[in-house]
């Protein structure tokens, strides 16, 4: 098979990752060049992405792609686009050319999502005024949306917030519930095989989980409730897709054994979602092509989950409870010739320290048969350990020929960037550039020299890596997709 495929955005996580585990799954990728996909809050060259898409997808050819990029330009510019809404069902058109030409169609796209906070970073400019006063607002609006009488409420809340920026946000709220309404009425027409309906950052109060039990009546009442999964997720929502098109090409659905670290603490709900955790990982198993089973699955899927919303930089140096380790210990011990997949979610933005040290001193782990990962939220991690669990699976039972020194490259970037940079290096670097005058966040001012700090600060966690995985890399790159020290992308070579 041969996918053309549209990443979410030109960042390392979003593009890179997809197309590291398709390689090292044998599959052939054609994806436009970084060129073509914009720069964060500036969308790409939209008539130039529609005419690459249209000349490379030949007959035949599965299509994954993310509906933020085909029509808005990206996730950022899907929060901030000026579009209309007719402009943008028009360039969802292409993908009725494409079912017609005889392409499979994997969509993914997001319910735009409401901050908590000030700050534009990746809103627009009058969310670093008024962001908090409009996520308080936007729930009284959720509330609205299903049956409550807050009228009152909404007009006391609105006070304080300039009219016409309410009605932006509001606008392109309502826009953009609209364009994914026309997503689904795709899906029952056919021109859409498989939609992932994603909530980017979102609470149990949220106006975007609102929105998405109003997408799930529209899914229910048409029929198609096998061909659109709606879960919290954002970044990896096209790993979802790649591993659910491999389900489904190949008729075959691995099943999933679930053990949790903190069995007691399953039903938490984790930061920036606004479902249990135990429900997430069913939607995200399943939403990539999995079965949960109760024991003897293909996979074991050992979740290493949350008791509190605590960042990764702030866990303490030695865990109060040993008795979650304990457990994840144990479900090592005993997973046989399974395949083992390890979501770390225990902490919000990158790995936990002590979980991460204890697999790599387990010189028995074949990485071939396992992976791990623990990145940003908890929908972010468990997607991606869904789909490289499955591709593993896959290559287990000799449907894919695996190429194991990209799985073991894949693998060690995961580790070093999740463990090293995210839950270690980052806040090193954030400390010592503020010393130098600049703020949290973005490196701009001094990118070169956060480029070599943080290449540094990696080297000893890039040998630890090396060392647990039986390899050597040579060359080692570090840079930051967007100019900011929140990720980074990583070549090893």
């Amino acid at each position: 098979m041969r996918i053309v495929y549209l990443p979410v955005d030109e960042r390392f996580c979003t593009r890179d990752y997809f197309l590291l585990l398709a390689q090292a799954a044998g599959i052939e990728v054609k994806t436009p060049p970084l060129s073509h996909l914009g720069a964060k809050k500036v969308p790409p060259d939209m008539e130039r992405l529609r005419s690459w898409l249209e000349g490379n997808a030949d007959p035949g050819d599965l299509v994954i792609l993310s509906l933020d990029m085909l029509v808005h330009g990206g996730l950022i510019p899907s929060r901030m686009s000026l579009e209309s809404l007719a402009t943008l069902r028009q360039r969802l058109g292409i993908l009725r050319r494409l079912k017609e030409r005889g392409c499979r169609v994997y969509a993914a796209i997001s319910v735009t999502r409401t901050p908590f906070y000030n700050s534009a970073e990746e809103e627009p400019d009058y969310w670093e005024y008024y962001g908090e006063r409009i996520y308080d607002l936007s729930r009284l609006l959720a509330r609205r949306s299903r049956g409550e009488e807050v009228a009152p409420l909404i007009e006391e809340g609105s006070q304080g917030i300039p009219r016409w920026i309410i009605e932006d946000y509001t606008r392109r709220r309502e826009r953009n519930f609209a364009l994914v309404s026309s997503a689904i009425d795709l899906v029952a027409e056919g021109a859409i095989d498989f939609l992932n309906l994603v909530l980017d950052d979102n609470s149990a109060e949220s106006i975007s989980l609102a929105e998405a039990e109003q997408h799930g009546e529209k899914v229910a009442s048409l029929g198609i409730g096998e061909r659109v999964v709606i879960h919290a997720g954002a970044d990896e929502s096209t790993l979802t897709l790649l591993a659910k098109s491999l389900v489904d090409e190949y008729g075959l659905s691995p099943t999933f054994e679930v053990v949790y670290a903190s069995p007691e603490k399953a039903g938490f709900i984790p930061p920036y979602e606004g479902s249990p955790l135990r429900e997430g990982v069913k939607n995200h198993v399943e939403a990539a092509g999995g079965r949960i089973v109760d024991g003897g699955g293909d996979v074991i899927l050992v979740v290493n989950n949350p008791e509190d919303a605590t960042e990764s930089p702030m866990q303490p140096a030695t865990p109060a409870d040993a008795a979650p380790y304990e457990r994840i210990a144990r479900a090592l011990d005993e997973r046989g010739e399974r395949i083992l997949g390890i979501a770390d979610v225990r902490y919000v933005n990158g790995a936990d320290n002590h979980l991460v040290r204890l697999l790599l001193q387990r010189g028995e782990i074949d990485w071939e048969r396992a992976n791990f990962a623990g990145w940003n939220t908890a929908g972010n991690t468990l997607g991606t350990v869904c789909a490289h669990s499955i591709v593993e699976s896959l290559g287990a039972k000799g449907i894919l020929h695996l190429d194991r020194r990209r799985l073991l490259t894949l693998q060690g970037i995961f580790l070093i960037e999740h463990w090293g940079f995210q839950a270690n290096v980052r806040q090193g670097l954030i400390e010592a550039a503020k010393e130098k005058g600049v703020l949290p966040w973005t490196v701009i001012p001094l990118e070169d020299w956060a480029v070599g700090y943080t290449t540094e600060g990696l080297v000893p966690y890039k040998e630890e890596v090396e060392r647990a995985l039986a390899t050597r890399w040579g060359e080692f790159e570090v840079w930051f997709p967007w100019h900011r020290s929140f990720e980074i992308g990583i070549a090893l070579r």
